[in-house]
């Protein structure tokens, strides 16, 4: 049998007329019709210049060459079918597979202890891998595998025929003062409050600062920044021991709000909300370890909004 010549699927028509000894029952079983059948027993004879199977009064017995080879076709198929469902079912509890995840420092600090407690709960081998999102890098490295899934706001990801997108939630902002904050009135933060004070303003490499950046200018509100900072982590000491005020998305709330000294506000306009999304390329859209992730990562994001 030439394999560059031949249909593997030959091998599926032996393997039912071996099990069946009926043309009519083998072709039931693959859901061929019996002329179909008939036509692949006559390939199958071609390929292995040998009749194969002959009728005795009313069934088909195999000749002595296809005994000959039953075995060994019954090797193969079976190590192929294991192949196939091996590639289409993930086992997390088995595997020790290095998941890169691309996400900001937001969803490092809001997401990523959940993700990392609900991934240990089921598959205690697996591991995870964080990359920060430099934006021109991105689809590169989602499109090669390098990246296996990236979470957070990305506007400039629209490419719908090469890149899947799926909304995990929409998330707004607040403000962060400290306690007796000299700009607060009556332990509010008033619009002209928000406007007179010294601002801490944040630059990550994400792109959610750009959407208050407008949100601002929407509403003709103006802000005094008097230091930019890379991380949203730098906040955390600044803002109990200084008067600067400054925004952060309220993923991060759960966080500052346990931080001695420090107290949220409300934004004094209204607050604009991003897009949390998980992305993913096309050639993965089927992968079962994807997928798993995927579903991990929506299981967790929900629980953060629920």
């Amino acid at each position: 049998m030439n394999l560059h010549e031949e249909d593997l699927n030959l091998l599926v028509v032996f393997e039912a007329l071996m099990e069946t000894r009926s043309v009519s029952k083998a072709s039931e079983r693959l859901n061929l019709s019996q002329p179909s059948m008939s036509n692949a027993l006559a390939r199958l004879r071609r390929a292995f210049d040998d009749p194969m199977f002959v009728r005795v009064k009313n069934s088909m017995v195999p000749t002595a060459n296809a005994l000959r080879i039953a075995d060994a076709v019954h090797e193969v198929l079976k190590l192929t079918r294991s192949s196939i469902y091996l590639r289409r079912t993930f086992r997390p509890e088995e595997s020790t597979q290095k998941f890169t995840l691309c996400m900001t420092d937001i969803a490092e600090a809001a997401y990523l202890p959940r993700l990392i407690n609900a991934i240990q709960g089921v598959g205690s081998g697996i591991q995870l891998r964080t990359l920060s999102p430099i934006v021109e890098k991105l689809e590169e490295g989602l499109e090669s595998g390098a990246v296996d899934l990236a979470i957070g706001y990305f506007p400039d990801v629209k490419d719908a025929n090469v890149f899947r997108q799926s909304l995990l939630s929409n998330r707004g902002f607040a403000c962060v003062v400290r306690d007796g904050n000299p700009y607060l009135d009556n332990g509010r933060l008033t619009r002209d409050g928000f406007e007179r004070a010294p601002h801490a303003a944040i630059r990550t490499e994400g792109r959610s600062q750009e959407v208050i950046e407008m949100a601002l200018a929407d509403s003709g509100v103006t802000r005094h920044v008097v230091v930019t900072l890379p991380h949203f982590l730098g906040l955390l000491s600044i803002v109990p021991n200084t008067n600067l005020i400054s925004i952060i998305p309220n993923d991060l709330l759960s966080i500052f709000s346990q931080q001695p000294g420090i107290r949220i506000q409300p934004l004094p306009f209204d607050s604009p909300s991003v897009r949390i999304v998980q992305v993913w390329h096309r050639r993965y859209d089927q992968d079962a370890a994807n997928q798993w992730l995927r579903c991990m990562v929506k299981k967790v994001l929900s629980a953060t909004t629920s």
